[in-house]
């Protein structure tokens, strides 16, 4: 009998675990393509409530990845250069198309963020977004790939003090 609870205790532990890295891979996705959409939104997640957890090395390794990313300071001028139009590039079929050029399949139900009516969108910024990621999707798949493993690094961080509490 106590063999059966232990084990039953293991498998919830385990669900909880793997439903964990599932929404954590989710939110990372999505999180990785407002930065994408809007490179502000970068020093936000770094400095701000996200990614908290990490290491300042693993935080400064993101930073760098970004950084990186080939012709993403031509996204980052343009959008600068409109700021006060206060536009955005992606909508979810964009969002998704982005994700389909670095090889991910991903639920276009949890891509409603960039759907909303009151988002202002700039085609021509949407066609330079997915021209960018286009010109070299495997740096960019890269760079989602190391997004995720340390976003979820953080959320297993922020789980296990939220249980030590």
């Amino acid at each position: 009998m106590e063999d059966s609870k232990h084990k039953n205790q293991n498998r919830v532990e385990n669900m909880r675990r793997v439903n964990l890295r599932r929404s954590a891979r989710s939110h990372a996705i999505v999180l990785f393509l407002r930065i994408v959409d809007n490179i502000g939104n970068l020093s936000e997640v770094m400095r701000s409530y996200h990614l908290k957890h990490l290491s300042y090395d693993k935080r400064k390794e993101l930073w760098d990845a970004f950084s990186d990313l080939p012709n993403i300071k031509t996204i980052e001028k343009r959008q600068h250069d409109n700021i006060h139009l206060n536009e955005h590039s992606l909508t979810s079929y964009s969002a998704d198309q982005v994700l389909k050029l670095m090889g991910i399949n991903f639920n276009k139900g949890k891509l409603k963020r960039f759907a909303s009516k009151d988002r202002k969108q700039n085609k021509e910024l949407a066609q330079l977004v997915l021209s960018v990621v286009k010109s070299d999707p495997k740096v960019y798949r890269e760079t989602l790939e190391l997004f995720i493993k340390y976003w979820i690094e953080d959320y297993e961080l922020r789980a296990e003090q939220s249980t030590e509490v």
